[in-house]
């Protein structure tokens, strides 16, 4: 597959592991960008895992509805996620499950066609960066091919330290950019100090920034820099090219 860089600014939201929020952090995004007039896209190559609806029988995946709510338009569901599996595994052993395999042309055109569409792209990854998106070709490897500045996506708790750390190395050492890190609070019944403690912590060990931390209760118009200013992703994604 030939390495290219999308002709549009953007940024790729990455988490550390599999039930993070990324997608719940890159809907937010989207509809900070779209309030502010900013014509936004957003892309998953692929997504695992329907659910069905009760009254209609169709299947239906959280994520791209999500994704595909947040940009307030009609683009077509094949757009926002074009190879969408049932199993809620990784792509590749889903798609096998299924007697598929994941098309991996794909996973690039459809990044590419929003060149024309949009002023901005989100891409959300799958699962933590290095979970495998097709047969030869991890998340990172994706990451690669874009070229698009990072935003990496992180539990709130425990053991976060450790799992930021490891991410962030792992793209480094593959020379990609990073723009920063968000720690999301995505379950508000651990009783966990570490809360309080991982942004320092984290800061403490890498120069990457910590961007916000995520209440569980806050709204989507509430990301901010601990400095409590309202993030400027455009900003953010030009500083960091």
């Amino acid at each position: 597959m030939d390495v290219f860089s999308l002709k549009i600014p953007g940024l790729m939201v990455v988490g550390t592991d599999t039930d993070v929020g990324k997608t719940y952090i890159t809907a937010a995004i989207a509809r900070q960008l779209v309030a502010e007039g900013v014509q936004t896209g957003t892309y998953k190559p692929a997504c695992s895992g329907s659910l069905q609806d009760e009254e209609t029988g169709t299947h239906y995946w959280p994520d791209v509805k999500q994704l595909s709510e947040a940009i307030q338009t009609s683009v077509p569901m094949e757009r926002i996620c074009p190879q969408r599996f049932h199993a809620p595994l990784a792509p590749p052993v889903a798609a096998a499950s299924e007697g598929q395999q994941v098309n991996e042309p794909l996973l690039l055109e459809g990044a590419q066609w929003w060149q024309d569409q949009v002023e901005f792209l989100l891409v959300e990854g799958v699962g933590g960066v290095l979970c495998p998106l097709s047969e030869h070709m991890l998340i990172v490897d994706f990451a690669a091919q874009l070229k698009l500045p990072l935003l990496i996506v992180a539990r709130a708790g425990l053991g976060t330290i450790n799992h930021s750390l490891l991410t962030i190395e792992a793209l480094q050492n593959r020379g990609l950019r990073i723009a920063g890190l968000i720690l999301n609070d995505v379950d508000p019944t651990l009783s966990d100090e570490s809360r309080l403690s991982n942004a320092a912590g984290i800061q403490q060990w890498t120069s990457v920034p910590v961007l916000s931390f995520v209440p569980f209760e806050w709204q989507s118009n509430l990301l901010h820099y601990q400095t409590q200013a309202r993030i400027d992703w455009i900003q953010l994604a030009q500083d960091s090219r």
